[in-house]
């Protein structure tokens, strides 16, 4: 499988065979593997795609593209929109990010912690409360969710249903 070194183009010479499995490439993740990710397409607030690849951001859950929330008087707003947006101003308009590979999910998707300077996409996501810290996963962005929650930014402005029950429910 060959593009996952693609995607780390200068890091890695050799492609794998294409016997290679999701499992070996789950091993791999293991080491360091990190460089420039060139994203072509902002698919919703924590999914990313650069060419075929697909990647997800490591360690948060944004609302889904189609959900809704309430604000504090009861409207409701396009979270995921919103969210979806919010990566878009984050990643700007150079679309090249420093990514670490953390692992590989069932999916086939990359899961990636991915900056642009010394910005943490995650960190800004759910720090601007456009996602939930995935708990689940990783406890890196709890300390900014509680800000967010605590600054009623973003969905903690109003009424939600964090993004993996309304997937469940959707």
């Amino acid at each position: 499988m060959c593009f996952v070194y693609r995607a780390f183009f200068g890091l890695f010479a050799v492609c794998l065979a294409a016997a290679t499995s999701i499992p070996d490439i789950a091993r791999a993740a293991s080491y360091d593997l990190s460089g420039r990710v060139q994203i072509t397409k902002v698919s919703d607030g924590d999914s990313l795609r650069s060419g075929t690849l697909r990647i997800r951001l490591f360690g948060i859950d944004a609302p889904e593209l189609n959900q809704e929330c309430k604000d504090q008087n009861g409207g409701i707003w396009g979270c995921g929109i919103a969210a979806q947006r919010q990566l878009v101003a984050l990643i700007g308009t150079e679309k090249e990010l420093q990514c670490s590979l953390r692992d590989v999910d069932r999916y086939g998707r990359l899961i990636m912690q991915c900056f642009t300077g010394s910005t943490d996409i995650g960190a800004a996501m759910v720090q601007s409360g456009h996602a939930l810290a995935y708990r689940h996963f990783s406890d890196l962005y709890i300390a900014y969710e509680d800000q967010a929650k605590t600054a009623q930014k973003g969905i903690w402005r109003g009424i939600f249903v964090p993004p993996w029950e309304w997937r469940r429910n959707n």
